[in-house]
């Protein structure tokens, strides 16, 4: 799974940190996946068979390069120096998908990156009334992240306010646990590799409590994407 590119980056946890959620025992979560810069039509059509394919999945809905230019100024409006980063070439078609079974949502994510023509897969959790009590928050580390890195976003997140259920997870243990999380869904459990697995660091948050510092996460060295999801996702 490639990165996204930074403004679009920025522009998605910008987007998700004012996000509500349903309870955190039935949240759904809402999938992005973004596609490469040059896809065509008929590799457009091929990934969004392989996304309706997949268990849980929802609402697939196609946005537009123009769709999503006009979305996201919109959206950085209050944010001149993201705004000023945005350019129509660096806006990619993508694909907005709710996963009605959150346990499920991290094995779909990894598996639709893996998919070709596909630049970045993106989970939020999705907009619901009445909110949580708790968010859950994965901080996926780079292929290449060292310990030292692994452990310098461990102590970042430690020394966050309100920050619970702090807890480092390893590929094998990552590759385990969603392989069982993904019993009864199809051959989903099969389509996982432990190729697609890297370190992280996840935690939960009270919605009603601020987090000075949590932004920052994401510039860390060896962070390669933060999510913020129902809490049921950890």
């Amino acid at each position: 799974m490639r990165r996204v590119v930074p403004v679009l980056a920025s522009l998605l946890l910008v987007t998700v940190s004012g996000c509500t959620s349903e309870p955190t025992d039935s949240g759904h979560t809402t999938m992005t996946v973004i596609l490469d810069q040059d896809v065509t039509p008929e590799q457009k059509s091929a990934v969004e068979q392989r996304l309706r394919a997949m268990p849980s999945i929802e609402g697939v809905a196609l946005e537009s390069r123009e769709q999503a230019y006009a979305r996201q100024k919109e959206a950085l409006a209050d944010d001149p120096d993201l705004l000023a980063q945005l350019k129509p070439e660096y806006v990619p078609e993508s694909f907005h998908a709710t996963v009605t079974d959150p346990l499920a949502a991290e094995a779909i994510e990894l598996v639709m990156g893996s998919v070709d023509h596909v630049g970045s897969v993106v989970l939020r959790i999705a907009d619901a009334d009445p909110p949580p009590s708790r968010i859950g928050v994965i901080v996926r580390m780079k292929a290449t992240a060292t310990a030292e890195r692994l452990a310098a976003v461990e102590k970042a997140v430690q020394a966050l306010p309100h920050a619970e259920s702090i807890e480092v997870e390893k590929p094998d243990a990552a590759y385990e646990r969603l392989r069982e999380q993904c019993a009864g869904k199809g051959d989903l459990a099969t389509r996982l590799d432990r190729q697609m697995m890297r370190d992280s660091v996840r935690f939960a948050l009270p919605l009603d409590k601020k987090s000075p510092g949590m932004s920052k996460l994401i510039g860390l060295d060896g962070v390669d994407v933060m999510e913020l999801v129902p809490a049921t996702m950890l």
